[in-house]
């Protein structure tokens, strides 16, 4: 599956990231969508089902365990890649347990990111 075929949802409410590595990974040739919580998300996610989603794990309203957790009510198995700055290992565990892919580190360089995508996608058998 080439990029330009990879359908992106990038969930994270602060722009300061968000809007960079959206930038870089359409740079990529990626497909991506950026939205700033949770509810946005889910209802981006009915519009058009993305490849895969990068989800921030801390956010004001519904966190992304919150969301992550609505996501699966629907769909258990579409690639999720949890971001975090911080996450507690509880958190971690609790994301695992609704069969997150994988973490990024907000810290970790952009090419971390896109490696995880192949990751996931081939562990999830759409690549």
């Amino acid at each position: 599956m080439e990029p330009k075929d990879i359908r992106i949802l990038l969930v994270d409410d602060e722009d300061g990231f968000r809007r960079p590595m959206e930038f870089w990974l359409k740079a990529k040739g990626y497909q991506v969508i950026g939205v700033n919580n949770g509810a946005d998300a889910l209802v981006q996610i009915e519009r058009a089902r993305p490849t895969i989603i990068y989800l921030d794990m801390k956010m004001p309203g519904m966190n992304g365990i919150e969301t992550l957790a609505k996501i699966r009510e629907k769909d258990k198995t579409l690639p999720v890649i949890m971001i975090t700055a911080y996450g507690t290992p509880n958190d971690m565990k609790t994301a695992e347990a609704l069969g997150v892919s994988g973490f990024f580190q907000k810290d970790d360089d952009f090419t971390s990111a896109a490696k995880l995508i192949v990751i996931a996608l081939a562990s999830s058998n759409i690549l």
